[in-house]
C-alpha cells in the first residue's frame, strides 16, 4: 500500500529533488523543478525555468482544509514564484479554492500561507507561476508544504 500523504509534481528537475522531499520533514532537501541541460554538437547548456509547474499532495482520505503552508527557497537558481493557485480535487477534477489568500514569505525556505474557504478534499494542487520564465533564477524549489485546517 502506498504511504501517506503522497506527493506528485508535474515536473522535476533532478532525481534528489523528487516532490517526497517536501513532505519528508528534512529542511535540507526540496522539490525543484530548477535543471542543467549539458552542451550538444547542436545547442548551447540550458537551465532556463520552466514557465509554470504544479505540485499535489494526496491523503489517503477527505479532510477539511483552509489552509497551505508551503516553504519555498530564494538562492541564486529559485524565486518566489509569480503566482500560486490552489485547487482541490472534487472526486472528477482539480477546482480552485474560493477566497484564496496569499501572504508571501519574506524569507527563503520560510512558509508563504495561503488561506481560503473551508474544502473537504483529499488532494489538493498547487499552480506555481515562474517569475522569471526562461531565466536561470526563475526555478521554484519547494522544501516543506503542509496543509490544514487551522
Amino acid at each position: 500500500t502506498p504511504h501517506h500523504p503522497l506527493a506528485d509534481a508535474s515536473y522535476s528537475g533532478a532525481p534528489t529533488t523528487l516532490p517526497s522531499a517536501m513532505l519528508d520533514g528534512d529542511p535540507a532537501t526540496g522539490w525543484s523543478n530548477a535543471f542543467h541541460k549539458p552542451a550538444t554538437a547542436l545547442l548551447p547548456a540550458f537551465d532556463g525555468a520552466r514557465k509554470a509547474d504544479w505540485v499535489s499532495v494526496t491523503w489517503s482520505g477527505r479532510r477539511r482544509l483552509r489552509r497551505v503552508e508551503v516553504s519555498i527557497t530564494v538562492d541564486a537558481k529559485h524565486t518566489l514564484p509569480a503566482s500560486i493557485e490552489v485547487s482541490a480535487w472534487n472526486g472528477h477534477a482539480y477546482v480552485p479554492v474560493r477566497g484564496a489568500s496569499i501572504t508571501w514569505a519574506t524569507d527563503s525556505d520560510t512558509p508563504t500561507v495561503i488561506t481560503f474557504d473551508p474544502v473537504r478534499t483529499a488532494r489538493l494542487r498547487l499552480d506555481l507561476t515562474s517569475r522569471h520564465p526562461g531565466a536561470a533564477n526563475g526555478a521554484q524549489r519547494i522544501v516543506a508544504l503542509e496543509a490544514g485546517d487551522g
